[in-house]
């Protein structure tokens, strides 16, 4: 599934030693998170006839808090009038639903609808297929590490709206 692999071939390249940019961390997350995207795009468009910032805003709706439209937009990095776009579209397949906010009668609460929770269930499906295949050279316990390090990485840079609030 990766792009530069053969099927069945682990790989064995590397980067020649005057490539310098290749030993910066950030350079390396950048350029993995690349690879990473368009290999779950290109199986989510084939699999379940699904965009990767579908899925992804799908996935953070429905992953428990309230989220606003300008929260989604901050938390995938997407532009604002692309989030509206996407929801839009996910709106007409009724996937998601707007409601008014009791509290603030000009903003709108997305709620996942049963059908974007099956068409989610089925998008995981296919990103975790990826997900596996392409961290599939480390070990379960690598790949937990990795997951710890991108955690405390990112600890105190997420929004508020995702964070747990203190008493």
């Amino acid at each position: 599934m990766a792009r530069y692999r053969t099927a069945g071939q682990e790989q064995a390249q590397r980067p020649r030693s005057d490539f310098r940019v290749a030993e910066r961390p950030g350079y390396l997350l950048h350029k993995a998170a690349m690879l990473l995207d368009e290999d779950v795009e290109k199986h989510l468009v084939a699999g379940v006839a699904m965009r990767s910032r579908y899925f992804l805003l799908l996935a953070t709706m429905a992953s428990g808090p309230e989220l606003s439209q300008k929260d989604l937009s901050q938390l995938l990095n997407l532009d604002p009038t692309t989030v509206v776009t996407v929801i839009d579209e996910m709106e007409r397949n009724q996937h998601v639903e707007r409601k008014r906010n009791p509290a603030d009668r000009r903003r709108y609460q997305l709620h996942v609808t049963p059908a974007g929770r099956k068409a989610l269930a089925a998008a995981e499906k296919v990103a975790t297929e990826v997900e596996s295949s392409f961290f599939g050279t480390l070990t379960d316990s690598e790949r937990e590490t990795l997951r710890d390090m991108l955690s405390r990485v990112m600890a105190g840079r997420w929004p508020a709206s995702v964070c747990e609030r203190s008493l």
